[in-house]
């Protein structure tokens, strides 16, 4: 089980990602709210605050950019960190989520694994996450 009960706010506009993940997240401990888009992130993480928010890049309403950059920018404290999933990954996609200040940064399709190991922090944040 979780070690820390994190809240934790999923953001993508695929079905299935949003309810595997969603699974594989509450059977670890953790306490989790899914939503299909960035509009509807950035509400819920006004409402609730969340350790973490994990969001799809491309997404409709407002995509994974606005959400990291409003969340980012928000007064919310702690602030949540966020993890971005992308099935479009590439090198300099990476490189710009990190610097606009994400969590870590996954590509699909293997994400359930990777973020249970970054919420449990086996991995230490970017360090690691450059390695795979």
């Amino acid at each position: 089980k979780a070690i820390h009960s994190y809240k934790i706010l999923i953001a993508d506009d695929e079905y299935l990602i949003r309810w595997s993940l969603s699974q594989a997240l509450s059977q670890e401990g953790y306490e989790v709210i899914s939503v299909e888009d960035g509009k509807k992130a950035l509400e819920a993480a006004k409402a609730y605050h969340f350790d973490f928010v994990i969001t799809d890049l491309v997404m409709p309403e407002l995509d994974g950019w606005q959400v990291l950059e409003t969340i980012r920018q928000s007064q919310i404290q702690p602030p949540p960190r966020v993890i971005i999933i992308t099935a479009h990954g590439k090198d300099e996609t990476k490189k710009a989520v990190l610097e606009k200040g994400a969590w870590a940064y996954v590509e699909k399709p293997y994400i359930i694994d990777r973020i249970k190991d970054i919420l449990k922090g086996n991995l230490t944040r970017l360090d690691d996450l450059n390695s795979h």
